[in-house]
Order: C-alpha cells, then structure tokens, then sequence
C-alpha cells in the first residue's frame, strides 16, 4: 500500500498491530457507502497511537478508492482566530478532495499553504466547479465581521459536497477536543469561543460524511461530547496492544532502532509495558545511559529513569497530566487524593472512604468538583457512579506522581519503586515459567526475527554460506537485497486473516524473493502443515502482487520424512539448521 498522507511515526514499517482496531473502522468505513455508520470518538490518552490508527485508516481509505474521500484535519494546540482556522480547515479539505479525485498527491501538501483564492484556482484547473464556488464563496465572507457565517459554511462543506458529487466522505479530526479552548472570535484571540465542538450538532448526524474525532485528553473530550454533542458520537477507547502485538512491537523496533534485546527479556518487558505502545517506545528511545534490553538490570534501570527522571519522556508526558490537575484543583487534598486512589487503584473508592481516610476538611458538593477536574486531567478513573472514583489501572503512573509529588504528603523513597519493579519483573518471570505455551509463542516469534536480521544484514553479502545452510533451493537462487523483510498479516483491508512468518520482497524483480515458515518447538513440522502453508502462500502472493519467489520452512526440531517428501516435490525449500538462529555474544535481533 502507497503511503499518500506523510505519517507523524515517520517509518511506515514502525505501524506495528492494531489489528482489531483497523478491522473494526474499516468496517465502519465500508459502512459509510451505505450511510449507516454513526459518527465516532477514539479517546485515549497521549502518546498511544491514535493518530498512527487514524492516519493509516486515510492511507488504507485512499488507497482503496472506493467511493468514500478521507479527509483529515488535526485542531492545532494554539491559540488561533476563527476566520484563519476556517481558512485552514477549508482549504485541507478542497485539497484532500481533489488529491483524491485526480490521484495526485502532491495536493496533500498543498493543503497547508495559499489562500481561499488559490484553491479556486487548483479546483477550476482539475474540473471541481462545485468546489471552485465554495472557495469563491468563503472569499466573500472573509473578514472578522462574518466569521461566524464563513464557520457555518466551511463546516458543512464535507457532507454538502459529498451529496453534490454523489461521494461519501470520511471526516478525520485529530485532537476534537481542543476546539473549545483554542478558538477565539476576534483576531486579537481574546474572546475565546467556549462552545464551538457544539456546532457540530446537527453536522454529526449526517451519514455521508460522519466523523471519526480524536482526544488525548479523554476527560475533556467525553465530557464536551456528552454535554454538546448528547448522542451524536459513540465513544471507542483505545486500549494496550494484546500479547502477540506487543511482542511483534517490542521485536520490530529492537530492529529498526538497532537495539538489542534478549529473548528473556522479550516477554518481561511485554509485561512490564502492559501492551501500552508509549512506554515500548519510551523505553527503545530513553536518554538513560546505560539503557540495555539484555539483562534484567539494564531493563529495569532504563524503565525506573523513565518514572523517576526528570528527563524521562514517560514521566514527562504524565506530569503534563498531573500538572493541569495540580493546577486547576489548586491543593494538597488534590495531592492526597490522587495518592490515596494510587495506592488502592485495584478496587473503587467512595467519597465517602476520601473524606474520612484523608481529613479533607471539605464538604461532599466542594469535593465532587475537585474530583471532577482531576478526572478530566486522566489522572484518576470515574467509577460506577459520580459516588466512586479509582486510580489509574497502570504500573506505572502511581510510581510516576509518588516519585513527584508524595514528600509532600509523606516520605518517599525511590529504592521504593526500585523494589517494586523488582518484584512485578519476578512476578512475570514465575508466570513465564509456568504458562510455558505463551512462553513458546514469544521463542516462536524470537526465532522469527533472529532469521529476519540475518536475511536483512546477513545473507546477501555470504551468499555462499546462507546457501549452505537452507535445502532444495532452485539452482539459480541466490539471496537478494530485499526491499522489506518483516512477518507478514494481511491488512484488514483485504477482509483475509493470512500470517506469514517471514516475507522477504526483493528489491530486484528479477531475484527471488522469500516465503517463509518458522517454527521453534520440540516437535517436528508435518505434512499437513506444510499444505496449510502452500495454500497461505499462494493467497499471499495474490494479495500482494509478489512475482519471483520460494516458499521455505524452518523447524529447529527438524520435519517429518513425508514431510521432506511433500516439500521436495512440490519445490518448497527447509532448513534444521541451527546457524539461522545463532546470536551474537550480546544475544541481538
């Protein structure tokens, strides 16, 4: 798939997971065709791949040409006068539309420069009168005077022009909730508009052109929907990856960011991070200078500067959290408070248990507003009813705002936190122990990448040697400089659950490229799924297209003798060899 909308990930290849939720929008977004898909909320905190999910469900979207026009539009964290964000907002979408109608994506770029004027001129010149009119109209109600009438306009335009082309359009607003606090009415920004996510009300109901909108302040934006927009929006919280894609994370950036890990290692830090892709990150990029994912040591270090330093980026991002709470709630009870539900975040508390355990002083009306802005600051969890409240389920935010703010509340000791990492991590070590099937996916997995490294670094230079070690090879085969080297699970976007292990696409079309089946257990590879993988390979190389290519097996524990027999026959080439997944004396991927 053409990447046509630059993504802030930056690598393509760092897109790691996500699988349910882009099968989930996907089908939304094929609902959209038939106007029956109701317009939607993603609320998540910072850091945690909203804006990954909704730039790749453009690109997927784009790609497909399908008859729904993705539009995206991200509401910038400044101050700005309404008259430049409806220019902005506009001129975004009559450049999306038109990249998508022409296929030129050159458009989206264009989006960010030039004038109301200029995107008349584009729109005449690729034959979008329609769209043309629209920008000659918001030419004419430019100015501070009309601003509230050009705003009208420019928001329904997606849905007016979808009916006019006879389209649908997927509207795309990245961080929704900042509408109302960075929008002002007057040039100067001094009458800010405290209502403007309101306007959408009657707009969101539309099904030709619904809206998927965004918040990393989940307080914030659930709160502006539910009191604005009642109904309007059904809300999807993003969760932490699952254990296989926090895996397949952990391993593919250890790649890319060249960065060891060890195979012990893999599924502690899986643990530790909780699937939340944030902290993964967090960990591969840490300032912390001896940062080493091959020892216990060097994991734990590296996580404890991310909690406690005042340079690491995890502790950065909750502190700006905390610190809007701090602030608004203006107190040492907020302090308490937050403490309080830290320590007890496995069970909900009443107010009642806040206001007897920790001596506020305040009655229950003062202390639900308290309560009230902290949870919009995402820093404690609304429990069943405006009653209970919860802290944050999370191993490691309450460490984050103990290592911050509990001195003064109480005393706080670092080797605390210290201590219980050390435990959480021989917590999971026992756990990895004793499910040793979930332990054998990760080794699974872990033997995956060790023949990506060396088919990404490795084979092509000695060819002579990878040759030797891999059976009933074609007698022109030789290793390629490969294009992309990755595990392969087919996009949501094809409708197919394949996953292939290994996928190598030559950069050459001339040479080979590789199909592969690794497995890493005590049993032998068998026929029948040597059948199971001709079929998955077949389907693969439909679904993308691949030309010149061998199909390959990898058993540490060797195959079957009909096995080898079905293999030979039908041109599949094998290897037990255990060279594939020898490592360095600083075990690496």
């Amino acid at each position: 798939m053409r990447i046509s909308l630059e993504e802030r990930i930056g690598n393509p290849e760092l897109f790691t997971g996500r699988k349910r939720e882009l099968t989930y929008f996907l089908n939304w977004i094929d609902r959209i065709r038939r106007r029956i898909s109701m317009s939607t909320a993603i609320l998540s905190r910072r850091k945690t791949g909203k804006t990954a999910i909704l730039q790749r469900l453009y690109n997927i979207t784009f790609h497909k040409d399908a008859g729904v026009v993705p539009f995206y539009f991200e509401v910038r964290e400044t101050d700005q006068w309404l008259g430049d964000f409806c220019e902005e907002f506009l001129l975004t979408f009559v450049y999306h539309f038109i990249a998508f109608g022409t296929r030129k994506t050159e458009y989206l770029e264009s989006a960010q420069f030039g004038t109301f004027q200029d995107a008349a001129d584009v729109a005449r010149k690729e034959g979008f009168g329609y769209l043309e009119m629209l920008a000659e109209r918001a030419i004419s109600l430019s100015g501070e005077g009309k601003t509230d009438r050009l705003w009208n306009m420019v928001r329904e335009t997606p849905r007016a022009v979808a009916r006019h082309y006879d389209l649908r359009v997927l509207q795309i607003i990245d961080e929704f909730q900042f509408l109302n606090r960075y929008i002002y009415r007057d040039e100067a920004c001094k009458n800010r508009i405290g209502n403007l996510a309101g306007s959408h009300l009657h707009t969101a109901e539309y099904k030709n052109a619904p809206l998927l909108v965004s918040g990393s302040w989940v307080g914030w934006l659930a709160d502006d929907l539910r009191r604005m927009l009642p109904g309007r929006f059904q809300f999807h919280y993003l969760e932490g990856l699952p254990a296989d894609e926090t895996v397949e994370m952990i391993l593919r950036y250890s790649h890319l960011e060249g960065i060891p890990v060890a195979e012990e290692i893999v599924p502690l830090m899986a643990g530790l991070t909780e699937g939340n892709p944030f902290y993964i990150t967090s960990l591969f990029r840490s300032k912390y200078p001896e940062k080493d994912f091959t020892s216990e040591k060097g994991l734990l270090g590296t996580l404890e500067f991310e909690t406690l330093h005042s340079e690491g980026t995890i502790r950065g991002i909750w502190m700006e959290y905390a610190g809007y709470a701090m602030d608004k709630a203006n107190s040492r009870n907020a302090k308490s408070i937050v403490l309080h539900l830290c320590k007890h975040r496995k069970r909900e508390v009443s107010r009642e248990e806040l206001e007897k355990k920790l001596n506020l002083g305040m009655g229950d009306s003062e202390l639900e507003e308290k309560l009230k802005i902290i949870v919009k600051a995402d820093i404690i969890e609304q429990g069943r009813s405006n009653f209970y409240y919860r802290g944050v389920r999370d191993n490691i935010f309450d460490k984050v705002f103990r290592g911050v703010y509990a001195d003064e509340i109480e005393g706080f000791d670092p080797k605390d936190v210290t201590d219980e990492y050390k435990a959480l991590y021989d917590q999971l070590e026992k756990e990895n122990r004793r499910l040793m099937g979930e332990y054998s996916h990760y080794r699974g997995k872990f033997a995956e990448y060790l023949i990506i490294d060396k088919l990404r670094k490795h084979a092509y230079e000695k060819n002579r040697v990878f040759l030797g070690m891999i059976e009933n090879l074609p007698d022109d085969f030789r290793f390629a400089e490969y294009e992309t080297v990755w595990s392969y699970s087919a996009s949501p976007f094809h409708k197919r659950d394949i996953q292939i292990d290994i996928l190598a696409v030559a950069a050459d079309k001339n040479d080979y490229s590789l199909i592969g089946e690794v497995k890493n257990r005590k049993s032998k590879f068998s026929v029948r799924e040597a059948r199971e993988f001709v079929k998955k390979a077949e389907e693969l190389k439909k679904l993308e297209n691949i030309g010149r290519s061998v199909r390959f097996v990898f058993s540490v524990n060797g195959l079957y003798k009909n096995t080898l027999e079905y293999l030979e026959k039908h041109g599949i080439a094998w290897s037990s060899d255990q060279r594939w997944l020898k490592a360095p004396k600083r075990i690496r991927i």
